[in-house]
């Protein structure tokens, strides 16, 4: 889970942050923030919550598709797709 202090988000200094940041989206939609077939934050929101540079909130959007969590609509949203398209939970 990414933290905050004062409104500002506190990378870890051991990891790359698009993995962070990836970390988190993950946890947002297995935690039901993000809803299936519903869209997530746009790429200028999520780059003002995180203040992360969008070339990697872009790397991160591809990753999640990649895995299956969402899919991407070109000029429309970033939606996350039905459960059962997801991968199995690693136990960690």
């Amino acid at each position: 889970m990414i933290k905050k202090v004062d409104g500002e988000v506190v990378w870890e200094t051991d990891r790359a942050r698009w993995k962070q940041l990836a970390d988190e989206l993950r946890r947002r939609i297995r935690d039901g923030e993000y809803k299936p077939r519903y869209p997530i934050p746009s790429l200028n929101q999520l780059h003002q919550e995180f203040g992360a540079a969008k070339n990697t909130i872009r790397k991160v959007i591809d990753q999640l598709a990649d895995e299956g969590y969402v899919r991407a609509e070109h000029g429309v949203a970033t939606f996350v797709r039905p459960q059962s398209d997801w991968p199995a939970q690693d136990d960690e």
